[in-house]
């Protein structure tokens, strides 16, 4: 099952998620992940207030158990004012639920 974490809150954005990295990337879990850039430069439709995301991983693992496992290991899950959103991502078929 493949999930999205998503990174958000107040505070710093660039913390050191070397750990997370190197588990999920070692099972062979990690599919992808980028910083996003400022919520300033983005363009909202309709124009409402910013949501203070500012990165995300994409991971595809055997289970949610698993996904709050691997999101527990990133900083922003213990960071004052940060949290990790853990969302499925849905199949055409949602044949995972």
């Amino acid at each position: 099952m493949k999930f999205l974490l998503i990174l958000q809150g107040d505070g710093e954005p660039r913390l050191q998620r070397d750990e997370f990295e190197r588990v999920a990337h070692d099972a062979g879990e990690l599919v992808g992940g980028e910083l996003l850039a400022d919520a300033q430069l983005s363009v909202r439709l309709p124009d409402r207030e910013p949501t203070k995301i500012d990165g995300y991983y994409v991971i595809d693992v055997e289970n949610r158990d698993r996904a709050v496992e691997l999101a527990r290991l990133l900083p922003d899950a213990q960071a004052a004012g940060r949290s990790v959103e853990i969302r499925a991502v849905m199949h055409p078929a949602a044949v995972d639920f």
